[in-house]
């Protein structure tokens, strides 16, 4: 009996969905070093506008031929001041939404890892319902399971941290999302025909 066609539909999406997983898990394992990339880029932009605005002003004083150049330096000297304190405090306020401490860092690194092993599982689990083997539908069953499982304990985990709750929340919305497709993809194999991978034992002779 040949593959049905709600197998083909939820094996080549677990297949799909797992594959991406990869990829979200390599990019949680190499998140720190990437988050300390953009912290660094991020100062360095904010440093180079603070410099263009000062030396823009600058200009802008000199070619400026007024009677009271005294009232006038004051002015651009408190203009000056002003916007170095804004870009400080638009800097601290992008720090501290997106700031991940080292508790989230280090548990990043750990779902990844353990995040590879899930999705080899996901990919595997969907592979087999194409393929059909006796324990294809058990497979299925025990990664779509423990894909439900390890995406709750990642929110919880992260959630945990009261530092970074924007990160926790990003994550969780997308975790959230992935429990849904979880979810209906375990709704739909419950409901099939599953006639196709019920094997009758050979008789022995």
């Amino acid at each position: 009996m040949k593959t049905p066609n709600w197998a083909l539909a939820v094996g080549i999406l677990m297949m799909l969905f797992g594959g991406c997983s990869v990829h979200g898990d390599i990019q949680s394992i190499n998140g720190p070093k990437l988050m300390e990339l953009q912290e660094s880029i991020m100062e360095g932009m904010t440093e180079t506008v603070k410099k263009a605005d000062k030396a823009e002003t600058e200009i802008e004083t000199e070619t400026d031929s007024t009677e009271n150049n005294h009232a006038e330096d004051s002015v651009v000297s408190f203009s000056n001041s002003n916007n170095e304190v804004l870009y400080d405090e638009i800097t601290q306020n992008m720090k501290k939404m997106f700031h991940v401490s080292e508790f989230t860092k280090v548990w990043m690194v750990r779902f990844g890892y353990m995040g590879l092993f899930v999705s080899l599982i996901y990919i595997l689990g969907g592979l087999f319902l194409l393929i059909k083997k006796s324990f294809s539908l058990k497979l299925a069953y025990i990664a779509l399971g423990l894909s439900i499982l390890f995406s709750i304990t990642k929110v919880v985990v992260l959630s945990a941290d009261s530092t970074g709750l924007f990160f926790a929340m990003a994550t969780g919305f997308s975790q959230i999302f992935g429990v849904i497709i979880d979810i209906v993809l375990l709704i739909v194999i419950a409901v099939s025909d599953k006639q196709a991978y019920q094997f009758s034992r050979q008789p022995q002779l």
